[in-house]
């Protein structure tokens, strides 16, 4: 019932907290309008909605609703508070963990990538009883040794959480050779992995900025010196997918950069394609996941949150 109660609390916030109307929550949602009347009614009945709405992460609903009608996303989510680093991305975890259990169900598949966001979102879920729930990797591995990272233990722990199965590219991330990178994708195991990851329900990803000494690919020792400076060089500013992004949302190919991972158009054809972040130093890479439409749902913080807003004023 967990996941029930979290779809409820999901509602009555955009009902309640950010005065969205039935058929603007029904749009959101992907459910008819007369569905939102009767889970609202639900959610009165069973005490999660009395004078406020019981939320376990405070949010920040007057940004939240900034965010998706400023960048027209899906659902936008931003975690109150300024705190450090290590406290924000674990809320935005949390906070992402419950939007996961409210819109998941039976007969879906999840694909995600690696890195600290996507570890802080498994910290956060709670087991669950699906049928047929099928966890995909969508980026090879890193090959760091640290299962807190890496896209294939992260795959493997969702999947034991959700009592589903899972598919791993076993496959370096990046490949520095066109002959290595060709043959790579068409083995037979990694095919397989790559077609199941363009057709997931619901796609999970951190965003990496080209500016953190602490980003993942950077501590797995992916990127050199040498790469960095080609990558700004072509104007590239932040990557998802392990794929490069210019302020634009394009993407930046390096020659001697050949990613294992799903195409970035993946991102695009999902219902669900979540980016979790946190941190204003971040900005400007969200800002190019967002510009090429990469992620309908944005999960952040409060710093982040207002540095978007920032770097793009309204239009008048």
């Amino acid at each position: 019932m967990d996941n029930r109660n979290d779809l409820l609390v999901h509602i009555s916030e955009l009902y309640y907290h950010q005065s969205l109307n039935q058929n603007e929550i029904a749009r959101i949602l992907g459910v008819s309008r007369p569905t939102v009347s009767r889970l609202l009614e639900e959610a009165r009945d069973n005490g999660i909605v009395e004078i406020i709405v019981h939320s376990p992460i405070s949010k920040n609903s007057k940004l939240s609703a900034e965010l998706r009608n400023r960048f027209q996303l899906r659902e936008a989510i931003v975690v109150a508070g300024r705190t450090n680093h290590n406290t924000a991305l674990a809320n935005c975890g949390k906070a992402a963990a419950k939007l996961l259990s409210s819109i998941l169900d039976n007969n879906m598949s999840i694909g995600l990538t690696w890195g600290r966001g996507i570890n802080a979102i498994c910290n956060a879920i709670q087991p669950k009883e699906y049928y047929n729930v099928n966890v995909v990797q969508m980026a090879g591995c890193l090959g760091t040794g640290n299962p807190k990272l890496d896209g294939l233990e992260l795959a493997l722990h969702i999947a034991k959480m959700y009592n589903g199965t899972y598919a791993n590219i076993i496959a370096p991330v990046f490949v520095d050779n066109k002959m290595v990178y060709e043959h790579l994708i068409a083995s037979p195991q990694i095919k397989s992995t790559l077609k199941k990851a363009s057709h997931v329900d619901i796609a999970l990803t951190g965003i990496g900025s080209l500016e953190d000494p602490e980003g993942t690919l950077t501590l797995a020792g992916c990127f050199t010196d040498e790469n960095l400076i080609a990558a700004k060089e072509h104007g590239a500013v932040g990557h998802i997918l392990a794929r490069l992004l210019d302020s634009e949302g394009n993407e930046v190919p390096l020659p001697d950069l050949y990613p294992i991972s799903a195409p970035l158009e993946v991102m695009r054809n999902t219902e669900w394609s979540i980016g979790v972040c946190d941190s204003a130093a971040k900005a400007q890479a969200t800002l190019a996941v967002i510009n090429g439409r990469y992620i309908n749902c944005l999960i952040a913080d409060e710093p982040l949150a207002r540095e978007l807003l920032n770097k793009t004023p309204e239009a008048k």
